[in-house]
């Protein structure tokens, strides 16, 4: 067993030292892994977290027998549950990413979990709205915040936190205590992974639309074709179709002037495809939801009529005598 925590060991060490860099500690790297996977904020992880945070990192570990023997040698009181700072703390044989929850009380925990619901209320465009007004405060495109800029955005946006509040958050999420946050890795910890069934119908129905397989998307074409009858803020009778499809081409639009790439104007890759709806999953809760919803956008199944008469899949389904119904 030493053997297989002692390779491990310096497997780790090794991957986190390729990985960090400039700003960017060791800690930092082995830290926001671990973060990333802890949905609920709680500081600690189980197995199948630990096996994908390693993985983030850049280990794979290839037998549940070797998962299941690594987690408990760290975890020490066999709860089933790993504290990650602990766990840092005996990698670097330092303390590491500041006290626990349980023994700072659950301030932070209960701010985040405050900013998700404020965020998921207003829907898609609430990750996205601070996103972009990050990216406004981001003068230097560092992709990083200091306390100041962080605090503007946060205030800018009117989401109701104190400044107390929110220099709270800012420290909680300054793993390596350089007095910068990474706004990115900030959204992607409120909102979570979207998780692989999800992100299949997304791909899925990309896809489809890129029919020439180019990996963009022209933006007439989805306009033409997008269905936001099943969109949960639709359902719940918050906004009319007509303003979900406003928001969801102004998605698209607002990542069109803050993109860095070599797309053309006027098209939607499928990297912005997959960040829009990664921030409508956060919102959603149910996975059987989420389907219908992606079904209903975007006829998955084939079987509802264009305006052509055709399916997606290319095949005639208009009546005889005359075209099919609009979608």
């Amino acid at each position: 067993m030493e053997s297989l925590k002692t390779s491990f060991e310096r497997e780790l060490k090794n991957k986190l030292l390729q990985k960090s860099g400039g700003k960017t500690s060791e800690e930092t790297v082995l830290m926001k892994a671990f973060k990333y996977f802890d949905l609920n904020n709680s500081g600690a992880v189980e197995p199948d977290e630990f096996a994908k945070a390693i993985e983030k990192i850049g280990i794979i570990i290839p037998t549940k027998q070797d998962l299941d023997a690594l987690f408990n040698v760290y975890d020490k009181d066999h709860s089933g549950s790993l504290d990650y700072r602990e766990f840092a703390s005996e990698i670097f044989g330092r303390e590491c990413g500041g006290a626990s929850p349980a023994k700072k009380g659950q301030g932070p925990e209960v701010l985040l979990d405050k900013l998700r619901k404020k965020l998921a209320s207003r829907g898609a465009r609430g990750i996205i709205g601070l996103g972009k007004q990050f990216r406004i405060m981001d003068d230097n495109h560092s992709m990083s915040l200091d306390k100041y800029e962080f605090t503007k955005a946060m205030q800018d946006y009117m989401l109701g936190f104190s400044e107390g509040e929110i220099s709270t958050l800012f420290h909680y999420m300054d793993y390596d205590n350089s007095n910068l946050i990474e706004y990115d890795e900030f959204l992607r910890n409120i909102r979570g992974p979207m998780n692989e069934n999800r992100k299949k119908l997304v791909d899925q129905a990309f896809g489809i639309m890129d029919k020439d397989g180019n990996g963009y998307l022209d933006y007439n074409d989805i306009k033409d074709t997008y269905n936001a009858k099943f969109h949960p803020d639709v359902k719940s009778g918050k906004k009319t179709e007509k303003q979900i499809l406003e928001e969801f081409l102004e998605t698209f639009e607002t990542a069109h002037s803050l993109r860095n790439n070599n797309a053309p104007d006027h098209v939607v890759t499928k990297e912005e495809w997959e960040e829009y709806y990664n921030n409508v999953s956060a919102s959603i809760d149910r996975d059987d939801y989420f389907a219908t919803m992606m079904n209903a956008a975007w006829n998955l199944d084939g079987k509802r009529v264009t305006k052509a008469g055709w399916s997606n899949k290319g095949e005639s389904s208009a009546p005889k005598g005359g075209f099919g119904n609009k979608p």
